[in-house]
């Protein structure tokens, strides 16, 4: 049975973006990066919503080496699952692996995961923010870049209670600390 996981970058106060959508500071560091990609090695299926997919399709066509070590190891977990891509503004996708949706099912969502043996890692605060509000996220990676922004794209969505439990804490050397719970 695999898990439906939420893991994204926020500043200190939880945005996503700034204001301006800007995600610069979501640029992870090497060590970051390793810690990243150890999450996603049982990941089989990518969920993104349109914009996060067009940040995300860039990994389609970087080399598999000449990069650094991490970015190498995250092309190829690209590269081996397969993405899912909820729009209904596209009309076609571009990178392999990919199908497209037009509406975003939690409960055949739910029903795909439980029915797996791998991963399902869902990205973009508003796609995640359906399968949140529908319950069907087991676990939430946080990674917390030391920047307040201010105002921006919030992580979560408002007026949702679910209870968690912390099962990893860790602090990286560019300040960034990593949060891991999974839904009780």
């Amino acid at each position: 049975m695999g898990k439906l996981i939420y893991s994204i970058t926020t500043s200190v106060d939880g945005f996503v973006s700034d204001r301006n959508g800007n995600i610069e500071f979501t640029t992870p560091s090497e060590e970051v990066l390793a810690c990243f990609n150890d999450i996603l090695h049982n990941v089989g299926t990518f969920l993104f919503g349109r914009r996060m997919y067009e940040t995300m399709a860039v990994w389609d066509t970087l080399p598999t080496d000449g990069q650094s070590e991490g970015m190498n190891d995250f092309v190829k977990l690209w590269r081996a699952a397969k993405k899912t891509v909820y729009s209904t503004s596209l009309s076609e996708v571009t990178t392999a692996n990919t199908t497209l949706e037009s509406m975003f099912n939690p409960e055949s969502i739910k029903k795909l995961v439980l029915e797996s043996d791998k991963d399902f890692n869902i990205g973009g605060p508003h796609l995640a923010a359906e399968a949140i509000k529908a319950g069907i996220v087991d676990e939430y990676h946080q990674f917390i870049a030391p920047i307040i922004l201010g105002d921006g794209n919030y992580w979560l969505p408002k007026h949702v209670e679910t209870k968690l439990e912390l099962i990893n804490l860790q602090k990286f050397d560019n300040g960034t600390v990593y949060l891991h719970y999974k839904k009780i």
